[in-house]
């Protein structure tokens, strides 16, 4: 909210807050998952990582901030065009060289954001490899207990200061770590990345928006959005999305999942 209300269209440079410190927070990575919808096509990405970063240093100008966005919307767009989930962590890392040239390229703070970058990478390299996916061939590796108290505790470690979800790099992960356990079960799924001792309204969300675009309403109790507020504005706004990501399917991009073809 501090950010926001520094914000301001009508004057030049007005939306382009300076670096941050303490900028490394999940609420980017939170709001960002529609920007996947928007530009899923592989063809795009360029146009995905732009609009991702900037989307997020409106709000969150650090690495560890708007590159939590960036993961929210690459991963959206992966479940969009049907990409294996065990790909996708080797997928942010092979982005990541491409979102510091555009941070580079954009001439703004960039030392600053150069020093802070390391720490984001360094942190999915570590949930990568305990995992056992940093090749993106193997199958997920999770413990035989792997129960409320021991997610915690495994939560815990990958955050920035033992609030789990928090941060933009833990936030995205735990939701798909989340999704990686689930597979197609929607109470696995909200088990993992509903509910937890941290921040687990933020990873709900990234989670439920991945699992929903590959799976849909697929074993969802229709309790959960039978009564949804404001859900014909939503489902307004969803098919308008939809509809703008499927002109540019129709002018030469990819493919696509079988929720959006649904």
């Amino acid at each position: 909210m501090e950010m926001v209300s520094t914000l301001n269209p009508d004057v030049p440079g007005g939306l382009n807050l300076k670096f941050n410190p303490k900028g490394g927070g999940c609420g980017a990575a939170m709001h960002a998952m529609c920007i996947g919808l928007r530009f899923p096509q592989p063809s795009e990405e360029k146009l995905l990582i732009e609009v991702s970063i900037e989307s997020g240093r409106l709000t969150h100008h650090h690495p560890t901030g708007y590159l939590g966005a960036l993961t929210a919307v690459l991963f959206t767009a992966y479940a969009v065009n049907g990409k294996p989930p065990r790909e996708w962590g080797r997928g942010l890392l092979e982005v990541l060289p491409k979102a510091k040239s555009y941070i580079v390229e954009s001439g703004r703070d960039v030392q600053e954001n150069l020093e802070t970058w390391g720490y984001f990478e360094k942190k999915w390299n570590i949930y990568l490899e305990e995992r056992g996916i940093l090749d993106s061939k193997s199958e997920p590796k999770f413990p035989d207990a792997y129960g409320p108290a021991e997610r915690d505790a495994f939560y815990s470690t990958l955050s920035y200061q033992g609030w789990a979800g928090a941060s933009g790099h833990d936030a995205p992960m735990i939701a798909y770590d989340a999704l990686l356990k689930a597979g197609s079960s929607w109470v696995t799924l909200a088990h993992h990345g509903f509910f937890h001792g941290g921040d687990s309204d933020t990873t709900g969300v990234i989670a439920a928006c991945w699992w929903g675009a590959i799976y849909c309403f697929e074993g969802v109790p229709k309790c959960n959005y039978e009564k949804l507020e404001y859900k014909s504005r939503l489902a307004k706004i969803g098919e308008e999305l939809y509809e703008l990501s499927r002109n540019q399917l129709t002018n030469g991009g990819g493919g696509g999942g079988s929720c959006q073809q649904a």
